[in-house]
């Protein structure tokens, strides 16, 4: 997927903010953001999509929004996608590691499974076959397939909870 699509290229304030994702088999990414609302282990940013990208088989039109959550205590991260009138597209949960907040950026590792809730709630694990092949290739060792795993399940028992307990951008 395209993320740099995602990104708001022209923020140029004190809410400017930077995302760097790394990954197991390929290069760092950065990206552009704004800052929504911070506390000390919890981070909201927001893009703006300039272009319209596909997640797997979702699309995401151009002039939708996200709004992304990030914890230095959780091991996923959490998109809130929104259309371009403000409806709700779903809400992505990338599987992550090694979340760490700075004052100006955030960074993690991305641990490749992917799961996409629709605003019913009904879920779609993307990207095992990813997951697998890092295990394959020894990219991914078996602690940390054992974290995949486990937060996957907690994601998919618990989305309801998770969704309730975020920050609210219109507050």
């Amino acid at each position: 997927m395209c993320w740099e699509e995602l990104s708001d290229k022209h923020t140029c304030s004190d809410n400017a903010f930077k995302e760097i994702r790394l990954h197991k088999d390929k290069p760092p990414q950065e990206f552009s953001c704004r800052l929504l609302h911070r506390e000390k282990e919890y981070l909201v940013l927001y893009y703006h999509v300039h272009s319209p990208v596909m997640i797997k088989h979702i699309a995401i039109e151009k002039g939708s929004s996200t709004i992304a959550h990030y914890w230095t205590n959780r091991k996923y991260v959490l998109w809130k996608f929104k259309d371009a009138d403000q409806r709700i597209l779903g809400y992505l949960f990338h599987v992550c590691n090694k979340t760490e907040i700075g004052k100006n950026v955030v960074s993690y590792e991305d641990l490749e499974l992917d799961l996409w809730f629709d605003p019913d709630g009904k879920a779609t694990i993307l990207d095992q076959d990813e997951v697998n092949d890092c295990c394959t290739r020894g990219l991914i060792d078996p602690h940390e397939r054992a974290l995949i795993d486990e937060q996957k399940n907690h994601i998919l028992t618990n989305f309801k909870n998770i969704i309730q307990s975020i920050w609210i951008e219109d507050q």
